[in-house]
């Protein structure tokens, strides 16, 4: 009898785990694929608006991609998660919106710097014109969550 009880609470054990790890990655996948669909949304929105020609896109993409993604990492490290809309575990402080701020910039600076040996004058200033809006918009949302 202990044999078939302990049997069945291991078999429990394993398939409810194994469920929770299944929902786990199905949650984690959903969110991924938000990432990817922003991240693409934003990438049709530059070269719509920027007017990149072929060779251009191809240069730009992998910067815009790595520009987005060490941006989600800033945010998820300082418990935010714009896609999910969920609040951050604890408000963030003062000095910690600041860092957050500084570290932020610096993505956006080092990302403007690889994106002016690639596109003109005036795609330069309609791409800073896109992150203007797009920080404006963050700091809204930021602003209404906190």
């Amino acid at each position: 009898m202990k044999v078939h009880l302990s049997g069945a609470i291991i078999t429990l054990a394993l398939f409810g785990g194994v469920s929770a790890y299944a929902g786990s990655m199905e949650e984690q996948s959903e969110l991924n694929e938000i990432s990817t669909t922003a991240l693409e949304e934003f990438f049709l929105e530059a070269k719509a608006r920027l007017d990149l020609n072929d060779q251009q896109v191809e240069a730009v993409r992998p910067i815009l991609q790595s520009s987005f993604q060490a941006r989600e990492v800033i945010l998820e490290t300082h418990g935010i998660d714009l896609e999910s809309r969920k609040p951050p575990a604890q408000k963030l402080g003062f000095r910690e919106m600041r860092s957050m701020a500084r570290e932020l910039d610096k993505v956006r600076s080092d990302t403007s710097t690889q994106l002016r040996s690639i596109l003109t004058k005036e795609q330069m200033n309609e791409y800073v014109r896109m992150q203007n809006e797009r920080k404006s918009e963050m700091r809204q949302r930021l602003r209404a969550r906190l």
